[in-house]
This record gives C-alpha cells, structure tokens and sequence, in this order.
C-alpha cells in the first residue's frame, strides 16, 4: 500500500513539474494559436500570442488589431504606401517582450469587398464573437492580470477596438484608437454604452493623415469626455500619412496605464 501511495504521489508531483516546464517553456516564445477557440459560426480562430520572459506574477495583456489588409490598394494612388500596419511593423513585439507585456493578435477570419478591393479587416457583426472567445481564452489560460487587459488598434481596426470595448466597458481597462474612432458603418460618431468613467482612450492620429479620419478622432474624444471617460488625443504623430505611430509606442503604454480603470 505505501509502495502504491509512493508511486502515485511520485506521479503526480512528475505531472507537476511536467507542467511547470511546459508553462516555462513558452516564456519568451511566439505561440501560433496555443489553444483552440471556434466561434459561433463553427469557424476556427487563429491568434498568435508573444509571452514575456517574466517568471512569477500576472502580466498585463495588450491586444492588437491591424487595420484593413488588401494587396489592392498598391493600385490605388492614396493608398499605395499602406500596409494596413501589421503587427510586425509596429515595433509592439520587441516593446512589449522588454516591458514584461503579454502580446495577442487576433487573425481576422472574414473578407469582404473594400475600395473595390478583396480585403481582410474587421467586420465587427462576424467577428466580435470569435475575437472575444480568443481573448477569454488567453486571459484564463496564462497568468494574465484581468485588471490590466488593454486594446490597440489601427483605422479599422481601432473601430473593431471599441465596439470591443464597448460590448464589455468594465473589462478592458484602456485602449489605443489610432487614426480612427467610435462610428458606425456609415461615418456616425457613436456615444459610448454606458457613462464613465470606464475604460479610458488615447486617441491620436498621424501628420497628413486622411481628414475624415481626423474629423472622426477629435469628435469621437469630445464625446467620450463628456460621457465621464478619461481620454487623451494626441495629434501629428511622425510618421507622416496613415500608419502606426512606433516611436510613440512608450508614450502610448504610459498613457494606457495612467488612463486606465482604477475600479
């Protein structure tokens, strides 16, 4: 009988540190969809996730959110330098790695027609439900902070941002909407869905970005304010045009920190 006690408590505690390493063994690494997610179409979702190398203690989690990708828009004269700012181009990889940070980008899954153009984006309808079960899944998974989950988004993507954050205001402590803003698909400056304080918001835009895109910016931060929100809007950031703002991305998480929930 102790042999056999002996050999389960052996096991187990084999069990124990099996899994230990295999948590540790993700540290510092890029996890392309570690656990499934499906989302209420019966979809797959795929994700990537950066872990810090940080032993010990909850993380915070940012999530990141391309704008609209189209290999088209090289043909169209306005658009031809825009990438859509994936994540590899915002600097957020290594920033993050080095402050400690958890990374998430969600793949979108469904295409639709833009500018004429094949495109991968936000459509906020089909995606909301799967981008969410992805980010569940993350936060209970690994050793996430649930007080400290952050969103960042560029042009559409920092629309899909507070939709986001605007279905659950008491879960994200603060986001990032560059060069974009709260509206509808028709343009339409939407009122944040319940007063504040909730979640706060940077809003910033680029020198020479698109006008309307501005517009959208400086109207959507007055709103919010006077909602009860903490907002910042931050104006001509280099570079110049429609892309994200790298050299800021210091100046963003401080902001994120100082703005964001205090309940």
């Amino acid at each position: 009988m102790k042999k056999t006690l002996g050999l389960i408590a052996g096991g187990t505690a084999g069990l124990v540190l099996a899994l230990a390493g295999c948590r540790a063994s993700r540290l510092g690494k890029v996890l392309e969809t570690p656990f499934s997610v499906v989302d209420q179409a019966g979809n797959a979702r795929e994700y990537r996730l950066f872990l810090p190398d940080v032993k010990g203690g909850q993380i915070p989690l940012l999530v990141y959110f391309h704008g609209v990708i189209s290999p088209c828009f090289k043909r169209i004269p306005s658009l031809k330098g825009y990438t859509g700012s994936p994540i590899e181009e915002t600097g957020l990889i290594p920033f993050c790695r080095s402050r400690g940070i958890a990374l998430l980008v969600p793949r979108a899954k469904y295409e639709y027609t833009f500018l004429n153009c094949p495109s991968v984006g936000w459509l906020t309808p089909k995606e909301i439900d799967g981008v969410e079960k992805i980010i569940d899944t993350v936060a209970a998974r690994f050793n996430i902070d649930h007080r400290r989950i952050y969103l960042a988004g560029i042009s559409a993507g920092a629309v899909f941002s507070h939709f986001l954050a605007n279905r659950r205001p008491r879960f994200y402590s603060a986001i990032i909407s560059h060069s974009q803003a709260y509206v509808s698909e028709r343009g339409e400056v939407l009122t944040p869905a319940e007063k504040g304080p909730r979640f706060g918001v940077v809003f910033c835009y680029n020198i020479g970005d698109y006008q309307q895109l501005i517009q959208f910016c400086i109207d959507s931060e007055k709103i919010y304010r006077l909602e009860g929100y903490r907002t910042i809007l931050l104006r001509d950031l280099p570079p110049k045009g429609h892309a994200w703002s790298s050299r800021n991305n210091g100046r963003f998480w401080k902001l994120l920190l100082r703005l964001g929930q205090r309940e």
